[in-house]
């Protein structure tokens, strides 16, 4: 009997041994390999087929020779960040998905609204998709795959999934000093979200938030109107108007020179609104409160990008001071005494007192 259990063991390490030699050298991700290059070569020799010049065929020929010899290594990607056994994390972050899914070509065409910011080499795969990067079966792989964008945007049923993607991003961003409220901007897919529009804000929040609401309307959201009155923005070129769209729109784009919507309208500050307002209506407020109430990172606001920076209107001094048909107070004062005779006369009726109504004066001047 002892023999025959020995026998049966010895036949089982056997067959484990070889499977285990089988996999080394014959693994499941070689197969995907095989197939690309098969492609690559099919490619180039139809090129050849119907290239003439010698310089170019030499070239094609080259090209081939090295695909007839491939090496099927593993690629992996070393992600930022700090991992270890006490976070509960195997080492360094490692993502090898790239192994098997090797056509870039085909990567980058299937991902063009996120991989120019954030490109494969840097951030993985993972971060957006699940799955366990650094396994190399598919099996293992995809365990808890979240394979296309239906699947992402079903995983968002609460707030703390998407700012646990934020945060990772800022982990895995080149810029040491990235917050992940800069990240704010994302979707669950790592698209850019959606500007939804101040008047869907306004279909709730008109009754909710009534006292916020109705001050800014009057001033933020009207800012723009004024603009288009200010006599620097209406002899203004192109180049010249884009300016004041960067702080006086809501979601301006600097590389298409549009924006969402004029004025400093609710997304301005709070984001844009597609994933709040998602949570909104599946009838998740306080999950969707989460991200609308996030602070977005300093940068967003003031120092050398945001709208509240000083000196971010240098080109309309310089206009009025070479200006010699208007005042260089001449725009501003019309909207600055509607609002301060607005809450003069609130003051009045409240306190039944006659008040003062004298405008401060200006102590600025203009050196021309």
């Amino acid at each position: 009997m002892k023999k025959k259990l020995f026998l049966l063991s010895s036949i089982l390490l056997l067959l484990s041994t070889i499977l285990w030699v089988k996999d080394m050298f014959e693994p499941e991700s070689k197969q995907y390999k095989v197939e690309y290059y098969e492609l690559q070569r099919n490619a180039v020799k139809k090129k050849l087929q119907n290239t003439n010049g010698e310089e170019e065929i030499a070239e094609l020929e080259a090209k081939l020779a090295k695909l007839q010899k491939p090496k099927y290594e593993i690629k992996q990607i070393l992600l930022k960040g700090d991992y270890s056994w006490a976070d509960q994390t195997n080492g360094q972050k490692t993502d090898r998905c790239m192994t098997c899914h090797i056509d870039e070509a085909k990567l980058t065409a299937s991902h063009e609204t996120v991989v120019k910011d954030f490109p494969f080499d840097i951030y993985g795969c993972t971060v957006c998709h699940g799955g366990t990067g650094r396994a190399l079966d598919e099996e293992h792989a995809h365990h808890g795959i979240f394979k296309h964008k239906r699947a992402m945007r079903q995983r968002l049923d609460h707030a703390d999934v998407i700012i646990d993607m934020w945060e990772e991003f800022a982990t895995l961003s080149l810029e040491d000093d990235a917050e992940w409220a800069s990240f704010k901007n994302r979707t669950i897919t790592g698209e850019k979200a959606i500007y939804m529009g101040s008047g869907k804000c306004m279909r709730c929040h008109t009754g909710l938030t009534a006292p916020h609401v109705e001050r800014w309307k009057r001033v933020k959201f009207e800012s723009f109107n004024v603009i288009k009155e200010a006599p620097d923005y209406i002899k203004g070129d192109v180049e010249y108007r884009k300016q004041c769209y960067e702080c006086h729109t809501t979601g301006y784009n600097k590389e298409t020179g549009t924006y969402e919507e004029e004025g400093i309208t609710c997304e301005a500050c709070h984001g844009p609104g597609e994933v709040f307002a998602y949570f909104m209506d599946i009838g998740k407020a306080t999950e969707g409160q989460k991200i609308a109430k996030i602070t977005p990172a300093y940068n967003n606001c003031g120092g050398t990008e945001g709208c509240h920076r000083s000196r971010r209107h240098e080109m309309r001094a310089k206009f009025f001071r070479n200006s010699k048909e208007h005042d260089p107070y001449e725009w501003y004062q019309p909207k600055y005494k509607r609002i301060v005779s607005e809450a003069l006369e609130k003051r009045k009726s409240a306190t039944g007192k006659v008040i003062d109504s004298t405008l401060p004066k200006h102590n600025i001047k203009f050196v021309r």
